[in-house]
């Protein structure tokens, strides 16, 4: 009886698929998709646009994490903790004003004033604990 039941879904399975419409319909889609593909524009989020401006190149004070000030010699972790704290900032000036600085650290960031750079906080990068603790270990 096992052998008679196997044999009719083996039977089944060849006659569906020569019989059946499906192999054109599948075709059919993939050709219109292509099309449809090469006309759209990819979807953008403001993090993606934000990689094109200096973001990537420079330490953006207002939607960096402590973890990326430690290729920087000297601001990791004191120096980078009080400015992640106290961000945002308008101006890179107004980095210097953190309370609490001593005047080895105001001149260390003097130093490296260059490296940063300010633009408007993005949600995406600053909600949470991720500035303080990315999850990223080495």
């Amino acid at each position: 009886m096992k052998r008679f039941f196997g044999l009719l879904m083996a039977l089944a399975l060849v006659f569906g698929t020569l019989v059946s419409d499906a192999q054109p319909a599948v075709a059919n889609m993939l050709n219109s998709g292509t099309v449809l593909l090469a006309e759209a524009q990819l979807p953008r989020n403001a993090v993606d646009d934000k990689l094109t401006t200096e973001y990537g190149y420079k330490l953006d004070v207002n939607n960096t994490n402590v973890a990326a000030f430690r290729k920087y010699r000297g601001l990791y972790p004191t120096i980078a903790g009080k400015i992640v704290r106290n961000a945002p900032f308008d101006t890179l000036e107004d980095i210097l004003a953190i309370p609490g600085l001593s005047d080895v650290e105001k001149s260390r960031i003097q130093e490296n004033l260059d490296i940063f750079t300010i633009s408007p906080p993005n949600p995406a990068l600053v909600e949470g604990d991720d500035r303080y603790n990315n999850g990223a270990y080495k």
